[in-house]
């Protein structure tokens, strides 16, 4: 197994409860981002949403499979991940054209009828009695899944890696920096010189993949350096909010498409409201070179104004003063799926295209299936099949 985030680690939970043996090779987190000069993980954060309010129904429904297994998944390791939320989509009313297809209502809507997840349509009236301390664009309205949370994806990766490790699966915590294939098996070697040998490698590296040489040819990827913000909450300040994927609009004219988190402890012991929007694909990144200096930069500061505007126009009584940047790396397929496909006899690619942290135990478990025999899934293969550069 290669690749120690929330997509290895659940792949090799899932292999490692059926009976395998399972060695997980992947680095530890940097302790200090601004001088790493590696790849990036894609789950360094606190706060990820978790709902079927997503656009791709197929999206919506890894979620909702990961998420049936969370409660469990948190009482057989005794680490806590998911944090109950109301997840609510807001946007313009149904007569503005939405300049985004993952704000598409009526979609929204069906692909969670079609999971059985209720959710409440509300209009402005109803989207402001119900949160009265948040101040949304007038005239928009909400869509509101009360059975959503937040996942910390470092906390998430502690206890796929916890059970995956209970199950006897061995972690090795290094980077693999070569592969050599001989009859009857893989051989892998890290940082460390030390060999691995094994009949079969998953490889659930993220971004990096088309980056580390492990692969003959390189996966159709794009990836991005992403922004979020983060906004300190004020010492003695209560802020009661929803976690909104928000379409602000006055006009015809968008100010803000993204992502508004409700305040988590980050750990330096304050909490922070997280922010990401409009900026998320401004940073094409084409080497690891690339995702080393925007890593080290800590993202883009210039979006700290537009984050700053909304926060103010949603809770005018906070006050936030305190602003900050982290670095993400998004890693998009052109297909608008994950990769979960077998590349060779001895070889399967697992790749989360963007949303790894709430479908990623689904896709670990979608890809252990597959290496250790055929595709037995109702979704089918070719749904999930690698595209090359």
């Amino acid at each position: 197994m290669v690749g120690a985030g929330p997509l290895g680690a659940a792949t090799a939970r899932h292999l490692a409860e059926a009976g395998h043996s399972v060695v997980i090779i992947g680095p530890a987190e940097p302790a200090d981002h601004r001088d790493h000069h590696g790849t990036w993980a894609g789950h360094y954060d606190q706060g990820r949403i978790a709902h079927v309010l997503e656009v791709p129904l197929i999206t919506a429904l890894l979620t909702r499979r990961a998420m049936s297994r969370f409660a469990a998944l948190e009482e057989a390791t005794g680490v806590r991940f998911a944090h109950p939320v109301d997840s609510v989509t807001v946007l313009p009313g149904p007569d503005v054209p939405i300049p985004a297809g993952w704000f598409d209502f009526d979609v929204l809507r069906g692909n969670a009828r079609d999971l059985g997840v209720p959710v409440d349509e509300l209009s402005a009236a109803e989207l402001a009695a119900r949160y009265p301390r948040v101040h949304y664009e007038p005239g928009h309205v909400g869509l509101v899944q009360d059975s959503a949370c937040i996942v910390d994806p470092r906390a998430l990766t502690t206890a796929e890696l916890t059970a995956a490790q209970h199950a006897g699966a061995q972690l090795v915590r290094a980077t693999v920096v070569e592969r050599i294939d001989e009859p009857g098996a893989v051989t892998l070697i890290d940082d460390a010189g030390t060999r691995h040998r094994a009949d079969q490698v998953v490889l659930a590296t993220g971004a990096a993949t088309g980056m580390t040489g492990l692969l003959d040819r390189r996966p159709e990827l794009h990836v991005f350096g992403a922004t979020a913000v983060l906004a300190r909450v004020p010492a003695g300040a209560a802020v009661d909010m929803p976690t909104s994927m928000y379409m602000k609009m006055r006009g015809g004219e968008r100010l803000f498409g993204g992502i508004v988190m409700s305040p988590r402890p980050y750990a330096d012991g304050h909490d922070y409201v997280k922010l990401s929007g409009a900026g998320l694909l401004n940073h094409p990144l084409t080497t690891a070179a690339d995702i080393g200096g925007f890593v080290r930069a800590s993202g883009d500061e210039s979006e700290i104004a537009e984050a700053a505007a909304v926060l103010t126009d949603l809770l005018p009584g906070i006050g936030f003063t305190e602003f900050s940047t982290i670095p993400g790396i998004v890693c998009a397929t052109p297909t608008g799926m994950p990769y979960i496909d077998r590349v060779d006899a001895r070889t399967v690619v697992a790749i989360e295209g963007e949303r790894g942290a709430m479908s990623g135990d689904e896709i670990g478990r979608l890809a252990a299936q597959l290496a250790t025999g055929p595709w037995r899934d109702t979704v089918p293969a070719e749904v999930f099949h690698i595209r090359w550069a």
